[in-house]
């Protein structure tokens, strides 16, 4: 299987790891297979997956996202699928969460939703409690919190 992947920065570690190839955005929506999506929510990364990104997919294509629903534009992914410019979709997050209950992916037989279970691994969560309470000791004992995601409450940034 040939991984390809594009970034803000190239990953070396992952490309000699997995033998990935790092492409543009552009090529990355040409060339996929299946599309999924890790990334963060930005200004830069905001509904990144819309009609542009759905038309430059492969009709064979499906895409995936597990990161943050608002990376893609629902109205747009629908159009896609109905259109058949993409073949399916994976979603584990939707733009709007919660999804409406008579949203037209929920009957699509090319969609498969789940309810935002993407990161359920014993691994992860425990890393996640263990973050939470490294910040809570850290925020007790007067001290910066290790994984504060609003460094602005320190007032020194």
């Amino acid at each position: 299987m040939d991984i390809i992947y594009h970034n803000r920065n190239r990953n070396p570690e992952a490309e000699a790891l997995l033998g990935a190839r790092y492409v543009s955005f552009d090529e990355l929506l040409e060339q996929s297979d299946i599309l999924s999506v890790h990334a963060n929510l930005s200004v830069e990364t905001n509904e990144i997956f819309n009609a542009a990104a759905f038309d430059k997919m492969k009709p064979s294509s499906i895409f995936i996202n597990t990161a943050r629903g608002k990376l893609h534009n629902e109205t747009d992914l629908i159009q896609a699928l109905i259109e058949k410019k993409i073949w399916g979709a994976g979603l584990d997050v939707t733009n709007p969460e919660p999804m409406h209950h008579d949203n037209i992916l929920l009957t699509m037989e090319n969609v498969c939703i789940m309810p935002h279970i993407g990161s359920a691994t014993v691994e992860t969560r425990d890393k996640m409690a263990i973050m939470s309470a490294q910040n809570i000791i850290a925020a007790l004992k007067g001290k910066r919190m290790p994984q504060c995601i609003n460094v602005s409450v320190y007032g020194d940034e």
